[in-house]
């Protein structure tokens, strides 16, 4: 478990933000279930539990959560339901390990963690993240970046017409998975997305623009191309060959599934 010299319980985002940047040393406790596996020191840990940041908003055409919204709150969430049809919430109701469903939706973006369930969903949709002082910015962006010693404080979701489908690979229900994946379909765009590569989930940009250009005619193609495009290492009992076969199997049955998730959107809102 992480040990500090003092912690600090700030009542705002401001604060909380204030006070981590003003010490030398520091660390955000959030929901904690990435810090109980560490053994490291910190001259404070900034407590987040009091700064007013567990919430779900409905914001009109966007949904605005609160960084210290849990996974179990958004699986119960009306509002969460809603978006993607129903992906957020079915993504973490395929968690298996209650205590993973503690973790905080802004602890899961702040940690990128490679084999996240809810990360390749989350960026298959236009997802922004706010950084507490630094302002806005889109979650793809924000992946790939190094640490900025910088504060989660929202993650905003908008609201759109679109159908995720997901994958998790794993031994065992309870095991962490060893490749995952999302797919989403729009009326004019696809969004192909690959994680536990072993590497954080990136977007397959030249499968998802080919997929946008030509359609379903060229899913295995796009399965392929997904495979290839993205880096892919051995790490655990998965190589990396066997991960760039999975992951054809994987992208071409998430775009069938994409695919049959929007027709049945399309159907049921009576478009044609």
């Amino acid at each position: 478990m992480v040990t500090s010299d003092t912690i600090a319980v700030p009542q705002s985002p401001e604060e909380a933000y204030q006070v981590y940047r003003d010490a030398a040393s520091a660390v955000f406790l959030a929901g904690a279930q990435g810090l109980k596996y560490k053994k490291d020191h910190y001259g404070l840990i900034v407590d987040l539990s009091k700064a007013g940041l567990r919430y779900i908003r409905d914001a009109g055409d966007e949904v605005a959560i609160g960084a210290m919204t849990t996974l179990a709150d958004l699986e119960k969430s009306p509002v969460v339901q809603a978006i993607a049809g129903g992906a957020i919430c079915r993504c973490i109701r395929d968690i298996k390990n209650s205590d993973e469903k503690k973790a905080t939706i802004g602890g899961v973006v702040a940690v990128k963690a490679p084999f996240s369930v809810v990360l390749p969903v989350l960026m298959s949709l236009r997802v922004d993240v706010v950084l507490e002082g630094k302002g806005r910015m889109n979650l793809a962006d924000y992946i790939p970046c190094p640490p900025m010693r910088e504060m989660v404080s929202q993650v905003v979701i908008a609201k759109e017409e679109v159908y995720t489908a997901f994958a998790a690979y794993r031994k065992l229900p309870t095991d962490e998975p060893y490749l995952t994946g999302a797919v989403a379909a729009l009326d004019d765009e696809w969004r192909v997305v690959v994680g536990g590569r072993p590497g954080v989930a990136a977007i397959a940009e030249t499968a998802s623009a080919e997929l946008t250009e030509k359609g379903m005619a060229v899913r295995e193609n796009v399965a392929h191309l997904a495979s290839e495009e993205l880096d892919f290492a051995n790490y655990g009992t998965c190589s990396e060959q066997e991960r760039r076969s999975l992951t054809v199997d994987m992208v071409r049955k998430l775009i069938k599934e994409a695919w049959k998730g929007r027709s049945a959107q399309l159907q049921k809102a009576g478009k044609r």
